[in-house]
């Protein structure tokens, strides 16, 4: 049998003008289990910094796929990411990567192809659902306006594959409609018309155009000529002298081996080199073509460089030494280029997880021009990524654990690792920035010794949980931290001199467990995660082997996921406990590009056993697919010195989106604050541990007082014995 694919491979020669390939695989629109909504992608050399899924970008129009990007810096600095959405085009401000904002999403025409570009402070946005250009005026973006001009109206066809702007003479170019170049001048660079009444210009060629590149030349043979590179689909590279748009004419074309389908490219900054992806070109991988350009009139197939996937080729585009390709289901993928026929590939980000098939799922383009070295990626099936190249960055991890219980008096070291990529840090901007529950926000500078960043946590109130992270700038402006800076993702911590546990279920075993619900399917279950890739976690959450999952099956193609209702997790009778935390790990995941409807997620809620039943204290809403960890306080969420039940429901009401869940390491434990009033804790931190044997030391060479563990009053070699006595009699 003969698979869609191969078909459309083999027909790929007699493909007729104005048809796009990737029409044939647009996975979400009805087969929402080949989706890749996850939160975990795998990358190299690649940092994830934020992620909008379609239905955050898109909450009143009903969107279930993305299309292409582009981005617009504002006068004050601000980088706004702007991306196609089936029926919208939606603005991001991303001058915070970690927290991307949405400034405004506006309905257009549904399609799977919206394609959008920039010229002065204007967007301008074409799709296949007709509705010939809309305009959006960004001149106030940095009050956080964005104003949908509307749609201009011209003759002839309506609907259009993509826009062209050379920034250079202001001419706009509409192309994939028709066999015919669509030229408009909107009134910049001394040009006739305006932004909402452009000027409209038709070149007919006499071949399809499905995508182009437009520039005007600055100096050599062909200074101020505006030269075309046009992607011809089913044709050859072609390359054209626009500039007298009565009289274009055409310079050369160069065909290469294997053509399938001339899809789209770019120049290198020097225009000596052009680098093109053919949609169809996958024998055996993706290929990069490779074009000699320096002399227009006679251009030079260079090579069809691999990369070691066999993924289709989509948009890419050119910044510096690096080729930035959208490559569908592998993702992002950057070459270097400083040696401009020779690429390297130095770091990936796979946005599509589910496989690295040749089909049309998974990223569709980029926009790696923003000032601050910050890259946007399209998904189709889930939404806008914001990335950044380890290159660029400063990774910070952490040495040991990034402990979860925090003594109260302070003073215990922080170290973190540093990545150091082609940037410089500004050293007074090193801190570790901790929030108290009440609100209370304490900075503590940190150091650089070795590599690492170094940081003490200060003093604070016992039985609280704070929110911290760390964070450092560069010299040139940009913020990195772990986990994340700015208190994007802050960490968790509990402030306490000891934690007792008092239940400790991992899943290994069935403590009293009860599991209910109304849904048809996807009830809890406990075992070996099987993960079916359709939302499934790969592993448990604490190492053990074992989680709580919603029907935890690879049956049906893995179709395990809650259906038409809620499934229920009811705990054991927990308590009572003075003071007492329950601290879980929980998992939520959505493979569908549909938003949440009303109802559905992951709830957590308390039965106190006071007649109220079971009382809501947190709702999980965001299916980023990763293993989360939360905890419950005394007095806040759950009830002080008295039993209680808590129970985990998963929900899918509305049937139309693919939910899986998972509960791991549930702990409930005792706070105990009161420090420990025992003299072998030598170094005062209010715990014993084996650092208070060098801090005894330390305090018998220094003759101090914390050496005398006998209470005679005096620091000698008997103290030693009495300082082991002490320790092993341990806290009260």
């Amino acid at each position: 049998m003969i698979s869609t694919i191969g078909v459309i491979a083999l027909l790929a020669p007699l493909m007729p003008a104005g048809f796009h390939p990737e029409a044939e695989a647009l996975v979400g629109a009805g087969d929402p289990g080949q989706g890749a909504r996850f939160g975990i992608v795998e990358s190299s050399n690649m940092l994830l910094l934020s992620h909008l899924n379609i239905g955050e970008l898109d909450t009143q129009f009903g969107s279930f796929s993305a299309s292409d990007c582009w981005g617009y810096v504002t006068p004050q600095g601000k980088e706004i990411a702007i991306i196609g959405v089936r029926a919208a085009t939606a603005f991001i401000d991303i001058t915070d990567p970690y927290r991307p904002t949405i400034l405004a999403t506006f309905q257009g025409p549904e399609s799977p192809w919206r394609d959008i570009k920039i010229l002065d402070t204007y967007a301008y946005a074409v799709s296949e659902g007709g509705g010939h250009i809309q305009v959006f005026d960004l001149a106030q973006a940095d009050a956080g306006v964005v104003i949908d001009l509307g749609f201009t109206q011209f003759f002839g066809r309506d609907t259009t594959h993509n826009i062209v702007i050379n920034e250079d003479s202001g001419y706009l170019y509409r192309v994939g409609s028709d066999a015919s170049l669509q030229v408009y001048s909107v009134g910049a660079r001394g040009l006739p018309g305006s932004p909402t009444q452009p000027v409209e210009t038709l070149i007919d060629p006499g071949f399809y155009v499905h995508d182009a590149q437009v520039v005007t030349y600055d100096a050599g043979p062909y200074a101020g000529r505006e030269i075309g590179f046009l992607c011809t689909g089913g044709g050859p590279l072609r390359i054209w002298d626009l500039t007298d748009k009565e009289n274009p004419f055409e310079i050369s074309s160069i065909n290469y081996p294997n053509r399938s389908y001339n899809h789209q490219g770019w120049l290198d900054e020097e225009r000596r080199y052009f680098y093109l992806n053919d949609e169809f070109d996958r024998r055996d991988g993706t290929r990069l073509h490779i074009f000699n350009v320096e002399d227009l009139e006679n251009p030079v197939y260079v090579d069809g460089w691999l990369n070691g996937t066999r993924a289709a080729a989509h948009n890419l585009y050119v910044r510096g030494d690096r080729v930035y390709a959208s490559n569908y289901t592998t993702g992002l993928r950057v070459h270097d280029i400083s040696d401009r026929e020779n690429p390297v590939e130095i770091a990936w980000i796979d946005t599509f997880p589910l496989n690295n098939s040749p089909r049309f799922d998974g990223a569709w383009s980029n926009y790696p021009y923003f000032p601050s070295g910050n890259v946007i990626i399209s998904d189709i099936q889930s939404g806008l990524y914001v990335v950044r190249l380890e290159a660029d960055s400063v990774v910070l991890q952490p040495l040991g654990d990034a402990a979860d219980v925090w003594a109260p008096v302070g003073n215990e070291p922080l170290r973190f690792a540093l990545t150091v990529g082609d940037v410089s840090i500004d050293a007074s901007s090193i801190e570790l920035v901790v929030v108290e529950a009440d609100g209370t926000e304490t900075r503590v500078p940190g150091v650089l010794e070795d590599g690492e960043a170094v940081f003490a946590t200060p003093p604070l109130d016992c039985g609280q949980e704070i929110t911290w992270w760390v964070q450092l700038a560069t010299t040139e402006g940009q913020t990195f931290g772990f986990p994340a800076p700015n208190g994007a993702q802050p960490a968790l911590a509990l402030v306490a001199d000891n934690l007792r546990p008092e239940f400790v279920d991992d899943a290994e075993s069935d403590p009293g467990w009860t599991a209910g619900g109304t849904a048809t399917d996807g009830g809890w279950t406990r075992g070996v995660p099987v993960n079916a890739r359709r939302g499934d976690p790969a592993t448990d959450a604490d190492g053990s082997g074992s989680a709580w999952l919603t029907d935890n099956s690879s049956s049906n193609g893995g179709n395990s996921d809650v259906d038409g209702g809620t499934v229920t997790l009811t705990s054991p009778v927990l308590g009572p406990l003075a003071g007492g935390s329950l601290a879980f790990s929980y998992w939520l995941s959505d493979t569908d590009a549909s938003p949440f409807g009303p109802g559905d997620g992951l709830t957590v809620a308390i039965d106190a056993f006071d007649g109220a039943g079971f009382q809501a204290v947190r709702t999980y809403t965001t299916p980023d697919g990763v293993w989360r960890t939360d905890r419950l306080m005394p007095g806040v969420d759950l009830p002080d010195d008295t039993a209680f039940r808590v129970r985990f429901e998963a929900a899918d009401l509305n049937g139309e989106n693919v939910v899986e869940a998972g509960i791991d390491s549930v702990i409930f434990s005792a706070i105990e604050c009161g420090g420990c009033a025992n003299p072998a804790d030598a170094n005062g931190d209010g715990q014993l541990a084996p650092n208070d044997f060098n801090a005894w030391i330390l305090a018998f060479n220094t003759q101090s007082p914390a050496c005398d563990q006998n209470g005679d009053g005096d620091c000698r070699q008997n103290d030693f014995n009495a300082w082991i006595l002490n320790y092993n009699a341990g806290c009260e």
